[in-house]
């Protein structure tokens, strides 16, 4: 089994990425967890040969972003793709903006964007709005756990990062370098620390700030700095990556480990229910703390939900 980290560079596709990685890695069953849009940079979790079966547990993760939110002005897809479609007066001080930073840890649900991958009646949301035909997409459920203000500058500035015990932020010397698309212009711009449940779009959040502080928003720069338990500090480039940056998949994952004896090890692989008394998922693992499987606890037994080994 495989899991990499990857740090996605600026314009490229997650596809392209990962059709990249099926070349360094030998192997056309590659995958990700979650998509990042070409103008974002940052942590992108690949999965190759049998740790595919993750995904399904890897993308309900929560995922933490650095963003770049400029006011005054936005455009057909709320990020720096441009052209600006329409500007309108910035009016608001940092107390105002803070304010309604904090008011997005109340926000249920946000409206995708209509350029997005949401499929409507077969259709991609990004391919009708391209058309000329833009699909009505409803609210959905998101999630904001932290939003926090990092700095508010004159234009957009690609401030260095460096991770920390409370997350991802500015990098005060040194840091990690941050490419940011080409600005559109010289908009005020807050660089804002966000922790969002699975679903959010952070363009969404981009453009809803903007009407929160009765102006126009788009976002001019992001990097995701996490998904779950896996932080940018351990992704490599995409040129180093190889067989050998591997990430043990149990690192990954945020479910209790239980660590099975030999004799409950052959009875996952039989689809047998252990009689542990666990509340939802838990990770299984053998002595070397090798991911056997994912089990689901109602209280009395564990349920095999997916095996990830042949053999013990």
């Amino acid at each position: 089994m495989a899991l990499f980290a990857v740090d996605k560079p600026l314009h490229l596709t997650s596809h392209d990425v990962v059709e990249e990685a099926r070349k360094r890695l030998a192997t056309r069953r590659v995958g990700h967890t979650g998509t990042l849009d070409p103008l974002a940079t940052g942590l992108l979790l690949l999965v190759s040969e049998e740790t595919t079966k993750l995904v399904p547990f890897l993308s309900g993760e929560d995922k933490e972003y650095i963003a770049w939110v400029s006011f005054g002005a936005t455009t057909p897809t709320l990020d720096a793709e441009g052209p600006i479609s329409e500007e309108a007066p910035v009016r608001f001080d940092r107390r105002e903006l803070e304010a309604a930073l904090a008011s997005f840890l109340q926000v249920k649900e946000q409206v995708p964007p209509l350029y997005s991958a949401i499929k409507v009646g077969g259709k991609r949301a990004y391919e009708a709005a391209r058309e000329g035909k833009p699909l009505e997409l409803g609210p959905r459920p998101v999630r904001y756990l932290e939003v926090e203000l990092l700095a508010l500058d004159p234009e957009p500035l690609p401030h260095p990062l460096a991770p920390s015990a409370k997350g991802w932020r500015l990098a005060e010397k040194g840091g990690r370098k941050v490419e940011l698309p080409k600005p559109l212009g010289p908009y005020p711009t807050a660089v804002v620390r966000l922790v969002v449940g699975p679903g959010t779009y952070v363009r969404a959040f981009a453009r809803d700030l903007g009407e929160k502080l009765r102006t126009k928003a788009f976002l001019s720069g992001l990097v995701r700095t996490r998904i779950g338990k896996i932080g940018l500090e351990r992704a490599v480039s995409l040129k180093e990556l190889a067989p050998d940056k591997a990430i043990p998949e149990v690192d990954a994952l945020s479910f209790p480990v239980v660590e099975l004896s030999h004799t409950e090890a052959r009875r996952v692989l039989e689809g047998i229910p252990l009689p542990i008394p666990a509340l939802g998922y838990v990770t299984l693992v053998d002595s070397r703390r090798r991911l056997l499987a994912i089990a689901e606890g109602d209280g009395f037994k564990l349920k095999i939900k997916r095996v990830f080994v042949k053999e013990v």
